[in-house]
């Protein structure tokens, strides 16, 4: 595994800024604006796509550091970043957007070894499969809310980061389960970002291709850590988001309603919304919620029975669906 390359990430950074310059020239040029809807939680034209640089820092990554990464993976991500861009243009259908999604996570899943022969390799590539779905479609609807995506993005990447330096095995060698420099590329394309974005008034939005981008990204790297460890207690690296979404989510199939069509069903809509909380705050606190849990999983033994990380996961993720209970009580009585 390669170590830092301080020459490259001087030169990630600069590119990146660059492209977030052009970005905004070129996207002010030719309209790339999103409307605001009944639905939308900004209410002027802000310009969309921004997630753009990501693809760009990654492609440098590419270019730079010698096409390292999973071929796969690659082909997944850019394929994913395309149809998704394609959709911050011309609102795709849903049903489209599903089967493109559906298809890099396959790649992804083929590419990546899940260790398991006969049967298992079929229930838990179904498992990825839902699993990778549902993460990429929550980490797209946080762009909603003006530093929500960006903040998480970097507390998840930021802890994965330190994981991928630290690990060791039973032996004291170190476990590396990515390149840091591909990790801190995407960070220093979400840091770029947000001079744009964490603002009390967007100048833009990440988009679908920057949502999906590092959803992709992130659920790579999850896979991979996941992989190479066996330790099923760092899903709670994305764990706050994660109750959120997925509690949202279970409510509405209930209710028979289009999960894919954006709504404010989002507990941290509804503190927005409803709360009129300003946007900053709560993604703030949302950033700081999930900060507070990855410094307890990354506390933890790498090598955890796997018992104990059942049980870490089911109580950490037990107490967050209480809170989520709580709050969505709360929030329905102020309505």
């Amino acid at each position: 595994m390669q170590g830092l390359n301080y020459w490259f990430l001087l030169i990630s950074l600069a590119s990146t800024v660059l492209a977030a310059v052009l970005f905004v020239v070129l996207g002010r040029k030719f309209q790339l604006y999103d409307h605001p809807t009944g639905r939308s939680s900004h209410v002027n034209p802000t310009l969309t796509g921004l997630g753009l640089i990501s693809v760009f820092s990654f492609i440098v990554y590419g270019f730079s550091m010698g096409f390292n990464l999973p071929e796969y993976f690659v082909i997944a991500l850019l394929l994913i970043a395309t149809i998704s861009f394609i959709d911050d243009i011309f609102s795709l259908k849903h049903s489209i957007r599903l089967v493109f999604q559906m298809f890099a996570i396959l790649l992804l899943i083929w590419q990546l070894d899940f260790k398991t022969q006969g049967e298992g390799v079929l229930i838990l590539g179904a498992a990825a499969l839902v699993f990778g779905v549902g993460v990429i479609n929550a980490y797209n609807f946080m762009d909603g809310i003006n530093g929500m995506l960006i903040l998480n993005v970097l507390v998840v990447l930021g802890s994965m980061l330190f994981l991928n330096e630290r690990l060791t095995d039973s032996n004291g060698v170190r476990v590396a389960f990515a390149d840091s420099n591909f990790i801190l590329a995407m960070m220093l394309a979400m840091v770029v970002s947000a001079v744009l974005n964490v603002r009390k008034k967007a100048v833009a939005f990440m988009g679908d291709v920057g949502s999906m981008t590092v959803s992709m990204v992130i659920l790579f790297l999850m896979y991979s850590l996941l992989l190479k460890t066996g330790n099923y207690a760092y899903l709670l690296l994305f764990a706050v988001f994660g109750v959120d979404a997925g509690l949202t989510v279970g409510y509405k199939l209930i209710l028979r309603q289009n999960i894919f069509v954006p709504h404010r069903d989002f507990l941290f809509k509804r503190l927005v919304h409803v709360a009129r909380k300003p946007h900053l705050q709560i993604s703030i606190y949302y950033a700081i919620a999930q900060l507070l849990i990855n410094m307890f999983v990354l506390g933890l033994p790498s090598s955890l029975k796997l018992s104990l990380q059942m049980s870490i996961l089911f109580v950490v993720i037990f107490i967050l669906v209480v809170l989520y209970i709580m709050l969505r009580n709360t929030m329905v009585k102020r309505r």
